[in-house]
């Protein structure tokens, strides 16, 4: 059975509001680790929204055989929630970000209204919606900069209603990354053998973390495209911070040459407090 951590630690107490557990999901984290200790691996679930395409002529994505690739999202159930890349809707006086001079690449905009209700119609129930409920989220980057400081990635909660605004003429063309419409369902989130706060449930045996998670991995769905939750990649972890948006390169018509995978990272304080200025930057290479 595993050693448990003792219940002095931070990470001994199952998390406040934590999302249900499925049934043969918890079944699983039982066998692995036992009783007293799989209740406080549940605790560490986090609720996320999963994005896909939305369905159409244009949308066809290559089949995989591999459950833990699918999105997961029912299409009775998904709702659409804005794009992937295309044009920003800048309000009048709002820069266009720029990280060294050049101007940054827009990933996303979403609807935060239509986020909040993919999070609450498709969701358990029972959980508040933490990001903002009105308005756009803007998700720029940098392709060249990546450095966990901040410095190549903005994010922008601007309100609804503003014009796309053309891209700035750069010297190698514009910054625009062809626009994919997507819808979002509530979906279940798992830690990863790298995130410490489930490492240090079993100090005396990392393997322990790491056979669950690998587990947990090949159970649950990993969707290309996820907002809030877990980290789902190889992407170092800057200590303090949870992944805000997760996009994987093969949900967008890019060419990010060994770059699998583009994340944004917000503090816990600046998550709990609702703050979005400060959101940092990861990339992961193949």
């Amino acid at each position: 059975m595993a050693e448990l951590v003792t219940t002095d630690s931070p990470a001994a107490a199952p998390a406040e509001g934590a999302p249900p557990i499925p049934g043969d999901v918890a079944e699983l984290i039982r066998a692995r680790v036992g009783e007293q200790p799989g209740a406080l691996v549940e605790g560490l679930f986090r609720s996320s929204l999963a994005l896909d395409r939305l369905p159409g002529p244009d949308s066809s994505r290559p089949d995989s055989s591999d459950p833990a690739d699918a999105a997961g999202l029912p299409a009775p159930d998904a709702v659409p929630v804005g794009r992937l890349g295309g044009l920003p809707a800048l309000p009048a006086g709002t820069a266009w970000p720029e990280a060294g001079g050049r101007p940054m690449q827009l990933l996303a905009e979403l609807d935060c209204a239509a986020l909040a209700t993919a999070f609450r119609s498709t969701g358990p129930g029972g959980e508040g919606w933490p990001l903002p409920a009105e308005g756009l989220l803007l998700f720029f980057h940098d392709e060249w900069l990546s450095d966990f400081t901040g410095r190549g990635c903005r994010v922008l909660h601007v309100p609804a209603g503003a014009e796309p605004r053309p891209a700035p003429a750069v010297e190698q063309g514009a910054p625009v990354v062809p626009a994919v419409p997507v819808r979002a369902a509530w979906a279940l989130s798992a830690p990863s053998y790298q995130d410490q706060e489930l490492e240090r449930l079993f100090p005396d045996d990392f393997l322990v973390a790491f056979d669950l998670a690998q587990d947990l991995a090949e159970r649950m769905p990993r969707p290309e495209v996820r907002l809030l939750g877990w980290c789902d990649t190889d992407t170092g972890r800057p200590e303090g911070h949870r992944p805000l948006l997760q996009i994987g390169s093969g949900a967008l018509a890019v060419d990010w040459g060994e770059c699998v995978n583009v994340s944004f990272w917000i503090s816990e304080e600046d998550f709990a407090a609702g703050r979005l200025d400060r959101v940092r930057h990861g990339f992961e290479v193949a």
